[in-house]
């Protein structure tokens, strides 16, 4: 069996060809760009190509492209000539946890860590369970990926409604806030109907947040802040890990400490902790697992700390105007003292016409931000800028700069004691960051 992955150096793309080809089957790809994932896969064994082009072609038995190339894709395009099964990737997935003992997570914000909080757990309690991530984790032994048995924990992406056709016995679905509503043709009515669908195909056990509007009441257990089956009942960041007490049924019933900063983190192991608990898990276990967990790479992840000068870089993949607040105030709670300048870079230009506003207001609690133009991913509408969020932010009184071209940035930004440097994007803006990085190491070297 040979499988042929166009787009295989995607996050998604990239664990389930590790999976094939960690099984045995014959596995080879194209990506439009050489990244960390085509890197790593090539140094697996498979054969990666750099470009798309039908020179690629290897005679496969079947194609499985990402999402994000259409059927002119020359590659895609040859296949279809040649009557060689397309399956799209989300798809392909359904296809290999088919019969399996399945944990799916689902939900606008928080999928990522949330599946790997989850993972990480039943490591800990011998599911050896087998994981598909939408992130790198340092738990797992290929970042995205980990090869285990028959129990399947796996990151379901909600961007169109296939994943409604999905039956996991147990989910967790951590909100739904209508981000990718155009692939509902912009209609609430269908995104609300894919996730009622999702819902009923759940076979023994759904977790929902409560305070979700749109997905609340569809579970059969539910967390929350203040409602749900387990709440919250005090919560204290300290400077590198949290305290959180847990309610259930509105008495008092356990404390997590987490080393991932934030409420959305606190709300994240509580999905995962109300779970397991419902399940009959050994409590003890599961948190001291989410006690010894740690963050996916770039979710708040510091990679420079000047202690001295009180000066900090920290990546994160924020991508949603939800997420991106979120980052600003768990930054605002470890970081009391220290300026914040958030450097941004938008994430598909759908995602910009339909939430600019909101993205002005969830980067107001920053002290100066800076925003460069849109990492497409396969998008192509240049007729809107991201110079929008800038003049959004300029309206509501906000220090702000507009850099189209991120390889300008760094001529743009100041270095200044006493300041948080966050760069925010679910793109490529992490190269600028690596380089700001290496400026502040030599400046301090020299010093």
């Amino acid at each position: 069996m040979r499988i042929h992955f166009v787009g295989i150096g995607g996050i998604g793309m990239s664990s389930i060809a590790l999976h094939e080809f960690l099984s045995g089957t014959e596995v080879y790809g194209s990506n439009i760009e050489e990244n960390e994932r085509t890197r790593y896969l090539r140094k697996m064994g498979i054969d990666i190509f750099i470009g798309h082009s039908e020179r690629n072609w290897k005679d496969p038995d079947f194609l499985v492209r990402t999402p994000a190339v259409s059927r002119s894709n020359p590659e895609v395009f040859r296949a279809l000539r040649e009557k060689v099964p397309v399956f799209e990737r989300i798809d392909f997935l359904r296809e290999i946890v088919s019969g399996k003992e399945q944990f799916a997570v689902t939900g606008t914000d928080g999928k990522t860590t949330t599946t790997a909080m989850l993972a990480h757990v039943l490591k800990y309690l011998k599911k050896d369970p087998t994981v598909f991530l939408g992130g790198i984790h340092s738990s797992l032994e290929h970042g995205n990926y980990r090869k285990g048995s028959d129990v399947f924990v796996y990151e379901l992406d909600e961007s169109d409604g296939k994943f409604s056709s999905f039956s996991p016995n147990y989910a967790i679905i951590t909100n739904a806030r209508g981000d990718h509503i155009e692939k509902y043709d912009w209609d609430l009515g269908k995104y609300k109907k894919a996730f009622e669908t999702f819902a009923k195909s759940v076979k023994e056990v759904l977790v929902t947040f409560a305070e979700d509007e749109i997905t609340g009441k569809l579970g059969m257990i539910s967390f929350g802040l203040n409602h749900g089956t387990y709440t919250i009942e005090r919560r204290e960041q300290k400077t590198w890990y949290q305290e959180v007490s847990i309610r259930k049924n509105g008495k008092r019933y356990g404390q997590l400490v987490l080393k991932v900063p934030g409420l959305h983190n606190a709300l994240n192991a509580l999905a995962v902790f109300s779970l397991l608990d419902f399940l009959g898990c050994d409590l003890g276990v599961v948190s001291s697992a989410l006690e010894d967990f740690e963050g996916v790479k770039r979710r708040f992840n510091v990679t420079y700390a000047d202690e001295d000068r009180r000066i900090f870089i920290i990546d994160d993949y924020a991508h949603t105007p939800q997420e991106v607040e979120n980052l600003l105030k768990t930054t605002k709670e470890i970081f009391r003292s220290e300026k914040i300048t958030v450097i941004f870079q938008p994430h598909r230009y759908t995602r910009l016409m339909r939430e600019d506003g909101n993205f002005a207001r969830s980067l107001r609690e920053a002290d100066h931000v800076i925003v460069t133009e849109v990492f497409g991913a396969y998008e192509n509408e240049r007729r809107i800028s991201a110079e929008m969020i800038h003049e959004s932010l300029m309206e509501i009184g906000k220090d702000s700069s507009f850099v189209p071209n991120k390889e300008d940035i760094l001529k743009k930004l100041e270095v200044t004691p006493c300041t948080v440097y966050l760069f925010v994007g679910a793109g490529d803006i992490i190269e600028v960051s690596k380089r700001f990085k290496m400026k502040l190491s030599d400046l301090k070297k020299f010093s």
